[in-house]
């Protein structure tokens, strides 16, 4: 007989202690490290640490986002079929295999993502956007930022996590949101270079989700 571990609990725990051996997270803020962890362990790649970036007020305005209405955007069904909903009121946003949107790509020779992005608009303010998959996505939400007028923030979503995978487009997309999210005033949580994926994107607002949740729990359990 094969002997493995069973315990689920404990397969994560030794998880961890493998990661925190070969890396170092001194760099992190604790929330930061535990989002990035958890992605490490969902890619089985200790590489992409050297590559994720968390903006400065990402973290808090994460927080503030999911104490508040706000609605999930989501680039593809597998970000959104990757989604912990306990966590959610509402169901998230994936516009991406709609009629109309396949029927407008195809008319505009355009992919359905940058499609389904212009579809956002209404629904951009306070959200947390997020693009596992598709760079062009990314790209035609930073076009729309673009056009939004610098002090208008009531107008722009809460904190986008963008992880597309992929060579072409993708490295150049995620470089392009890192570089100028600042100067666009959207916190961003994101993964320079060709990794990436839904799962990691996923993984992310799911960790946010859970500890989000918890801190809920722990001030209803002190008041």
């Amino acid at each position: 007989m094969i002997k493995y571990e069973t315990d689920p609990l404990k397969i994560s725990k030794k998880s961890v202690e493998v990661i925190k051996e070969h890396l170092s997270f001194g760099h992190l803020g604790e929330i930061e490290e535990s989002i990035a962890i958890k992605m490490i362990q969902s890619s089985g790649d200790l590489n992409i640490l050297e590559s994720l970036r968390f903006s400065v007020t990402a973290i808090e305005a994460a927080l503030d986002a999911l104490s508040d209405d706000f609605d999930l955007l989501c680039d593809t069904e597998t970000v959104s079929c990757g989604l912990k909903t306990k966590y959610l009121k509402d169901e998230p946003i994936c516009l991406m295999n709609k009629a109309n949107v396949i029927s407008q790509a195809k008319a505009k020779k355009q992919t359905r993502s940058m499609i389904a992005v212009d579809l956002w608009k209404p629904y951009l303010p306070g959200s947390i956007v997020l693009i596992g998959n598709e760079s062009t996505a990314l790209f035609r939400l930073l076009e729309i930022l673009e056009e939004i007028d610098e002090d208008d923030n009531e107008k722009k979503p809460a904190l986008i996590i963008a992880t597309p995978v992929g060579f072409v487009g993708a490295p150049e997309a995620k470089k392009c949101l890192w570089e100028n999210h600042e100067k666009l005033g959207v916190p961003c949580i994101t993964l320079l270079g060709t990794r990436g994926g839904s799962d990691l994107t996923a993984t992310a607002i799911n960790t946010l989700l859970q500890i989000h949740a918890k801190t809920q729990i722990e001030q209803k359990a002190e008041s």
